[in-house]
């Protein structure tokens, strides 16, 4: 039996990363003849809490690389303090020369990249240079990483979703948009707001509500903004939402919205269409490969305000969004199922394996 050693954050972290290594330990790996064991070495406090919450990590990752060697360290990375409690893992594990897989989720990685000290970015080169596969969760994010440095041996793995039955229908009576996720200033729900407002000043007898399922450290600025422009009528806010509250979020909504300035492949687009949702949402990331302007949704440029607006108001049509949920619902069928990315993770487990 293979032996897999899987690295990640605690359950209890909010966002996309959480709900991917969620998925995999949902996974029957035995069938597959994969001995599945996670340690997860980050949890969100103070900097001397995560500090010793990844000390305390790193012994048990020592004690399980020492007493039974893995095949495959397969490890989730984003930026800053995540890369460099990966860039310490994969000292040790080069040393007992067990294959890594890099599994990179951080949607701020290129910015963040910038930003940094020239001793830095060789840090960064470094590692995705020695790690035997990068994960990348699409072909823009594939390409920035080969420019960041091109020896690195980078894989395509788009994030997936189990695909429900249900499909959402229009609602004629009210068209309810979604908003889900952490928030924070780069998922740009400010300029949802400032959309909403155009909205009502322009076109007071159209009724739309927006349910913000999120939390984070914008929500009070949010809703100050919203009870300056009153707006109280077009918001609810649901809070952070997981599991069967998560699913009722999207029973009762019609459009998925996510205005954000960053993006990697967001679960929320992918679980949003898996139910037949249209999606309006900006053209940052990957997220072109699940939401095809025109055809299951419209995308626009981070910060335009007025492309916003002008979305919200056309996909308020029932024979348009009859149609983009017929698209969005063949897409999560045919390209994002969670078939698809067990293959390709399985394939990357069997090749490192081997080499």
């Amino acid at each position: 039996m293979q032996r897999v050693l899987m690295i990640g954050n605690d359950s209890s972290v909010k966002g996309g990363i959480t709900s991917i290594i969620t998925q995999m330990l949902n996974f029957n790996w035995e069938k597959k003849n994969i001995e599945m064991t996670f340690i997860p070495s980050y949890k969100g406090g103070n900097a001397i809490f995560k500090s010793l919450y990844f000390m305390y990590a790193f012994a048990k990752i020592i004690g399980i690389s020492l007493l039974s060697k893995p095949n495959i360290i397969h490890m989730h990375m984003s930026y800053r303090g995540s890369f460099s409690r990966k860039y310490v893992l994969n000292k040790w594990f080069r040393l007992l020369n067990i294959p890594v897989i890099i599994h990179l989720h951080g949607s701020e990685f290129k910015k963040w990249y910038d930003s940094v000290s020239v001793k830095k970015q060789n840090q960064i080169r470094l590692l995705l240079r020695e790690s035997d596969s990068t994960i990348v969760l699409g072909e823009k994010w594939k390409k920035i990483i080969k420019e960041i440095e091109p020896n690195c041996k980078t894989v395509v793995v788009e994030n997936s979703i189990v695909v429900p039955e249900y499909t959402i229908k229009w609602n004629s009576k009210m068209c309810r948009f979604l908003f889900m996720g952490v928030l924070i200033k780069r998922k740009g729900v400010h300029d949802l707001v400032e959309a909403v407002k155009n909205i009502a000043e322009q076109y007071p007898e159209k009724k739309f509500i927006f349910e913000i399922a999120g939390a984070g450290d914008e929500e009070i600025s949010l809703k100050e903004l919203i009870e300056e422009y009153n707006l109280q009528s077009y918001f609810e806010f649901t809070g952070w939402v997981v599991g069967e509250k998560k699913e009722e979020c999207y029973r009762r909504s019609n459009v998925m919205i996510l205005p954000s300035y960053n993006e990697g492949l967001p679960i929320s687009i992918l679980e949003a269409i898996s139910y037949g949702m249209p999606v309006i949402a900006t053209d940052v990331g990957d997220i072109s490969s699940a939401v095809r302007d025109g055809e299951n949704g419209y995308l626009f440029q981070p910060g335009d305000v007025s492309a916003l607006t002008s979305a919200i108001l056309k996909i308020n049509d029932k024979d348009k969004y009859v149609k983009f949920s017929r698209c969005s619902k063949d897409l999560a069928i045919t390209k994002f199922n969670d078939g698809n990315f067990f293959d390709r993770i399985l394939n990357l487990y069997q090749k490192g394996s081997k080499e």
